[in-house]
C-alpha cells in the first residue's frame, strides 16, 4: 500500500493536472477522503453495543438496497461530523447529509465503521482464480485498504471523451465529450432494488455522474446518451467515473497458498460478510 504519495491525475479537458493522495484507511483514520470547500471533517462513531445490534438487524431485513441499509446504520452510528453533533439531529437532517455527500464519503465512513467497531482483521474465502484451489480462512487487514483522497482545491467537473461518438434523436448534434461531476451517495441510496444487477448499478452511477454534453447548452436527457453508448466506452467511462470520485478501493491483495499467485480480491461489503461472524478469523 502507498504511504501519502501524491500523484498527478490526468483531466482530459485542459492540461492542468489535479492531484490526488493515496493513503492507507489506517493512515487516514476518521477523516472524510472527499472534501467540501477545502474543510478538513472529522467523524466519530457510537460504541456499537446489543442494543444496537438488535436494531441493525431489523434494518437489514426492512432495507429495500445496499444503498439504503448504509445510509440507516450511519443515521445511526454516527456521532459527530465535522466536530458537531450528528446524533442529535433529526432522521430528515441525518438522511438529507448523507445523501447530499460524496459517494466516496459515504462508502469511506461505512468501511471505517467496520474498522473501528470490529478491528482490523477480516476473513476472506475464495477460488483462485489462477489455480482453482478454494482457499478459506484466508486473512487481510482493512486498514491496508488504498483510499484516493481529494484534499484542497481540486476539479469539480472533467471531461471524458467519447471513443465513438453518439448522435441524439431529436437532432443531427453529435455527442463527443461529456461533463462529469462527482457522484452524491444519493444515487444509491434510490437504488431501491437489493437485486439490482451490475449493469442497472452502472446506469445509476453513470446517470448521477454525467453532468452535460460540452457544446450544447439546452437540456440533454442523460438516459439517451447512456442507452445509446457503446460497450468500449461504457467500460472507460466506469473507470473514469471512479477514479474522479475518489474514495475507498474496496479490494485486497490476496496470495494463494497454493501456487503462490497474487491477485485482487473484491471484498463483499454487504452486512453478513462484513459485519458478522462469518468475517472475522475462525481462531
Amino acid at each position: 500500500m502507498t504511504n501519502q504519495e501524491t500523484t498527478p491525475v490526468e483531466d482530459t479537458s485542459t492540461s492542468k493536472k489535479s492531484e490526488k493522495k493515496s493513503l492507507a484507511l489506517k493512515e487516514l483514520k476518521n477523516r472524510l477522503p472527499i472534501e467540501t470547500e477545502g474543510k478538513t471533517v472529522y467523524f466519530t462513531f457510537k460504541d456499537w453495543t446489543f442494543k444496537e445490534e438488535e436494531i441493525i438487524a431489523k434494518m437489514k431485513k426492512k432495507s429495500p438496497s445496499m444503498g439504503r441499509f448504509i445510509n440507516d446504520v450511519l443515521s445511526m452510528m454516527l456521532d459527530t461530523v465535522g466536530g458537531e453533533d450528528f446524533s442529535g439531529k433529526d432522521d430528515n437532517q441525518k438522511v438529507l447529509y448523507i445523501n447530499q455527500q460524496a459517494m466516496g464519503n459515504v462508502l469511506y465512513m461505512y468501511l471505517y465503521l467496520r474498522y473501528d467497531q470490529m478491528g482490523e482483521e477480516l476473513r476472506l474465502d475464495f477460488k483462485c482464480p489462477f489455480c482453482g484451489a478454494d482457499i478459506s480462512n484466508y486473512i487481510t487487514d482493512i486498514g491496508d485498504i488504498d483510499v484516493d483522497c481529494k484534499f484542497g482545491e481540486f476539479d469539480k467537473y472533467v471531461e471524458y471523451k467519447l471513443h465513438k461518438p453518439i448522435t441524439l434523436e431529436n437532432g443531427d448534434q453529435l455527442v463527443e465529450k461529456l461533463k462529469i461531476g462527482i457522484a452524491k451517495w444519493d444515487v444509491m441510496e434510490k437504488a431501491q432494488d437489493e437485486n439490482d444487477n451490475e449493469a442497472q448499478m452502472k446506469k445509476y452511477s453513470y446517470k448521477h455522474s454525467i453532468q452535460g454534453v460540452v457544446g450544447i447548452d439546452r437540456f440533454i436527457d442523460v438516459s439517451e446518451i447512456i442507452t445509446k453508448m457503446k460497450k468500449r466506452d461504457i467500460e472507460k467511462i466506469g473507470n473514469f467515473i471512479a477514479e474522479h470520485n475518489g474514495g475507498p478501493s474496496v479490494q485486497a491483495e490476496v496470495l494463494c497458498s497454493k501456487c503462490d499467485n497474487k491477485f485482487w480480491k473484491q471484498i463483499d461489503w454487504s452486512y453478513d460478510h462484513f459485519f458478522g461472524s462469518g468475517s472475522l478469523p475462525l481462531n
